[in-house]
């Protein structure tokens, strides 16, 4: 095979790796050839160690295209060196304001390009419509196509006005499961004409707006193909390209999940996805080997698997979005105010009772999950650093004991229990309600997920929302509801 052949499947590659250098190996793919890395947590310390690593791995071939998620919230891999996280997309949602959106996609943008990052594996344009979805939540703007539709257009301009390139996701849409793609594989049974009204239009928008990248998922629409849209050439070329337009480049979601490699290898899947229409196979395990990988797209190419001008289309795209972001002027880091304004806007829009300095706060919250990264240990650590005198707990999980030890550690305080996404935890639920039940003093509920759950507090238990679990607004509720009676 052919020198070009083996550089051109290189090309088709998005890659994670393990560390916070370039390791020597990831560095000869990138000389090789290798379409791209996405970082994660665990190769970010601050934002002096990210430029320097992106500085390195970009010496090695300056056409590299280098990938975050960074979707707002807890949804972020990259809050150890920014210090104005994202808010949630639900959050900006909810307030309904285009322009902040916009301004606050620009701002996070810019930092990214900053350190030296020019795609940001975002918006999630998925429509929430199913409460009981466990892995979307407030990463999506809202549970409406209409709501989701601007907000993802006015994202991905922010993104653009940036320099840097936007990756709306996952098409053809993650918001209508009850299955979470990590751990198998869901499916969507309904009609052509349910999903293009509501699913599609938030993708068919973002692409007008000018989305260089769009993210597949790992879903099996029945409508259309019995595979996941993500190895599924009826999905990705025939309506993503053919009946929505689009041109720019398609990168699968991580083909290590389960909803993937239950059933074929990392490789295989790899081999499937190029074949379906994706232009870069993402494989964002630490562990990737991008020379494997490699040798699997050039082994197909060989026995007649997979085409090589497929194989030759989707690299040139990489390429040539390489060079158009090349090309675009970057916009300096800017300094957070669209984060302190949603933080200002939720605090002002409801209201909080004075609980004092010295609540107990039992901060019931999701199990740690892979997609999402919670940059501190939760509400307990919020409320300690802006009243010393408050107390708390974390709890992620059933625990009868925890939860009765926090119950006697409440006595003589105001409670202060979080929720985030009850509506779809059982456990969290009975947590949420013995607690209330059980104590006898002032108690306020938090609900820190998505709005629904606040159907769940009682009508005389004061209760506010924050949309998601972004620090500044959440030290903005903490301040407000610490104050003196």
């Amino acid at each position: 095979m052919s020198d070009q052949l083996e550089r051109d499947a290189a090309g088709a590659l998005i890659v994670g790796f393990t560390g916070t250098t370039a390791p020597d190996d990831l560095r000869r793919a990138v000389a090789n050839g290798l379409g791209a890395v996405i970082l994660f947590t665990r190769n970010v310390v601050d934002a002096d160690q990210v430029s320097a690593l992106t500085a390195a791995l970009r010496a090695e071939r300056p056409d590299l295209l280098i990938a975050i998620d960074h979707e707002g919230g807890e949804f972020s891999h990259l809050a150890p060196a920014n210090p104005w996280p994202l808010s949630s997309p639900r959050a900006l949602g909810e307030l309904d304001d285009t322009d902040l959106t916009r301004a606050a996609a620009r701002d996070a943008a810019a930092t990214l390009a900053a350190l030296g990052i020019d795609v940001m594996l975002a918006p999630s344009v998925d429509v929430n419509s199913n409460p009981a979805n466990p892995i979307i939540s407030t990463r999506s703007f809202g549970t409406s196509a209409g709501v989701v539709s601007r907000h993802g257009v006015a994202f991905v301009q922010g993104v653009r006005d940036a320099g840097i390139a936007a990756c709306p996701k996952h098409f053809p849409g993650h918001g209508d499961v009850a299955v979470d793609s990590h751990l198998a594989l869901p499916r969507v049974d309904r009609s052509i004409e349910q999903v293009t009204a509501v699913e599609l239009a938030p993708f068919k928008a973002t692409i007008e707006a000018g989305a260089d990248l769009i993210m597949s998922a790992h879903i099996v629409f029945s409508a259309y193909d019995d595979q996941p849209a993500t190895l599924s050439r009826r999905i990705l070329q025939g309506l993503l390209r053919d009946e929505l337009g689009f041109t720019g480049v398609i990168t699968t979601d991580a083909l290590e999940m389960q909803a993937i490699t239950s059933t074929r290898s990392i490789e295989q899947a790899a081999v499937e996805s190029i074949r379906a229409g994706a232009d870069l196979a993402m494989i964002a395990i630490g562990e990737a080997d991008p020379r494997a990988l490699t040798a699997e797209i050039v082994g197909a190419v060989g026995n007649g698997t997979l085409d090589a001008s497929r194989v030759t289309e989707a690299a040139g795209r990489v390429r040539d979005l390489a060079a158009d972001l090349a090309s675009r002027t970057r916009m300096p880091g800017l300094d957070g105010a669209p984060t302190r304004e949603v933080a200002a806007r939720t605090v002002t829009g409801q209201e909080f009772p004075a609980l004092g300095g010295s609540p107990y706060v039992v901060d019931l919250t999701q199990g740690l999950h892979p997609a999402w990264n919670p940059y501190f240990s939760g509400l307990p650590e919020v409320f300690a650093r802006i009243a010393p005198g408050s107390a708390g707990v974390v709890l992620r999980e059933a625990d009868a004991e925890a939860l009765g030890e926090a119950q006697a550690a409440a006595i003589g305080r105001p409670l202060v229990v979080a929720v985030q996404d009850a509506v779809r935890t059982p456990w969290m639920r009975a947590a949420l309600q013995h607690l209330i039940e059980s104590h006898e003093g002032d108690v306020f509920v938090l609900c820190t997920g998505i709005p629904e759950d606040r159907a769940l507090v009682p009508a005389n238990v004061p209760t506010a929302v924050t949309y998601g679990r972004n620090l500044v607004v959440l030290e903005a509720v903490t301040q407000v509801l610490t104050r003196k009676p």
